[in-house]
């Protein structure tokens, strides 16, 4: 069955996904090389440049979906004034693991679109246009103290509650001088807990800062976390490379267990606490 690799409206949230129904969502984060564009017309386009990466899902679909999603995007095979071209791209998944998949790349009709998306995200895009966000903080930023010393403690006052994040697990797979730091790791068979914060937009700025958005440390992304049953779009943040599990620092350790208690399951942090202590030995 064809991969196709979808970036856009297609997405999960994104108002044309119902075509992708039935199908199997093989990756929930993965990348093109490639940099993304606002059509300003609702929708981005994606040009190819091997300097950027274009951040999207990837799907195994049926032939007829397929042929629905060409229609779609425009696209004729060896049509002349296709608004979109369909090419068969290499996608990467966090790991660097590599999948050849069906993508539409911009046609000429899109030469002028010019208004560039620095993430590469069209969710994150979207997200942080608004004035209120859900924030899923799942390592220290779930610690007040922490929030405390920054003095940013006003920003994260609102806590909606304990999030669950399906298809994720919880690693310190981001190796850094100062131990390992708590990262996302997609597995379609882990789960992963986090507080879920109502935060102005303000808090943004000191969240990219904190998590080293613009030294490429972690990245920003819109995941589905669930709060007491129901499902929301939350703002979270990704380690951009993965590394072999390394133990994190007592303090750090305790920052992430403190800032859980009360709102974590006590089998979540039961693991995480365990994690901490093999990871130690």
């Amino acid at each position: 069955m064809p991969k196709v690799f979808v970036y856009g409206t297609l997405r999960r949230g994104g108002k044309n996904h119902h075509l992708l129904n039935d199908s199997q969502c093989i990756f929930q984060q993965c990348f093109v090389e490639g940099k993304l564009y606002d059509s300003s017309s609702g929708y981005p386009v994606m040009k190819q440049n091997t300097s950027g990466q274009i951040c999207g899902e990837l799907y195994e679909v049926t032939e007829p979906q397929l042929a629905e999603i060409d229609r779609l995007e425009g696209y004729k095979e060896n049509g002349s004034d296709n608004l979109f071209e369909c090419k068969l791209l290499p996608v990467y998944n966090d790991k660097g693991a590599q999948y050849n998949a069906f993508v539409y790349v911009a046609g000429e009709a899109f030469n002028q679109v010019s208004e560039l998306i620095s993430s590469g995200d069209w969710l994150v895009y979207n997200y942080l246009k608004q004035s209120s966000l859900l924030y899923f903080a799942y390592g220290s930023c779930m610690d007040d103290e922490r929030l405390k010393k920054a003095s940013v403690d006003h920003h994260f006052k609102d806590v909606r509650g304990k999030g669950v994040l399906e298809g994720f697990e919880f690693q310190f797979s981001r190796n850094t001088d100062d131990g390992g730091k708590a990262d996302l790791v997609e597995n379609t068979r882990g789960k992963a807990e986090g507080k879920v914060y109502d935060i102005p937009y303000d808090a943004v700025d000191y969240l990219y800062e904190r998590e080293g958005v613009r030294a490429n440390s972690y990245r920003p992304a819109v995941v589905p976390v669930s709060i007491k049953g129901s499902v929301y779009q939350t703002l979270t943040f990704i380690g951009v490379s993965k590394s072999p599990e390394m133990a994190p620092t007592k303090l750090y350790g305790t920052e992430i267990i403190r800032g859980g208690e009360g709102y974590l399951s006590d089998d979540y942090l039961r693991k995480i606490r365990e994690k901490i202590k093999f990871l130690s030995e």
